[in-house]
């Protein structure tokens, strides 16, 4: 027959066991947790592999005088007060290529932008950021660079795709019945025209929109 202190060890012993369980239950719980948030968010996991935009810009070689171009242009004092309030806590992913005219002429308006906010940035090229790319595409069902996500903590929180709103309507609008090189002409006037600010004052909205 047990005695009394045998019953109160096999109690502890049985109790020890079920906390080891319960703690192992919820670590793998955890990092059940972990996973299936890297799996919806893959650009947080991205994040971490990006280069600096000094960097990137450093490495540019196709159109290279248009990226310094535009990235030597001042982004309005307006839209930097608007971005740095709302940049508690935020940080940018940037999916593109060097080669990419809609990249050329949006990404270096919007890294100058987030440098003057002194909101941190992360540059993935295409390849790299090819799962971001899919998990963003543009109205038409393309993946394309570039691809800016938002990110607060561990958290996407919204996504901007290969040009501003009213450019990207106009040319799925117009492909159909312009030529390809009409479009291209047309489309590389409006970005000089425009000079980044539908591309910064729609990044500057979504921020806000995020924000806690």
């Amino acid at each position: 027959m047990k005695t009394m202190f045998h019953q109160k060890v096999c109690r502890a012993g049985l109790l020890a066991v079920i906390t080891v369980l319960t703690m192992a239950t919820f670590s793998a719980a955890a990092e059940t947790d972990k996973a299936e948030a890297a799996a919806a968010d893959p650009s947080v996991a991205m994040y971490a592999q990006g280069m600096a935009w000094d960097e990137f810009l450093a490495g540019a070689r196709v159109q290279r005088d248009v990226w310094l171009q535009n990235v030597g242009r001042e982004a309005p004092a307006a839209l930097v007060e608007r971005f740095k309030r709302a940049g508690n806590g935020l940080r940018l992913l940037i999916v593109t290529a060097d080669w990419c005219p809609d990249s050329a002429h949006s990404v270096p308006y919007i890294a100058k932008l987030a440098t003057d906010a002194g909101v941190e940035l992360r540059v993935v090229d295409f390849r790299t950021g090819k799962s971001v790319m899919d998990a963003h595409r543009t109205p038409d069902g393309r993946a394309s660079t570039p691809t800016v996500v938002l990110l607060r903590g561990d958290k996407e929180v919204a996504s901007w795709v290969e040009r501003p709103a009213s450019l990207q309507w106009w040319y799925l609008g117009m492909a159909d019945e312009t030529s390809e090189k009409e479009l291209l002409e047309r489309k590389m006037s409006w970005y000089d025209w425009n000079r980044g600010a539908d591309a910064l004052n729609e990044i500057v909205v979504l921020a806000e929109k995020t924000a806690k």
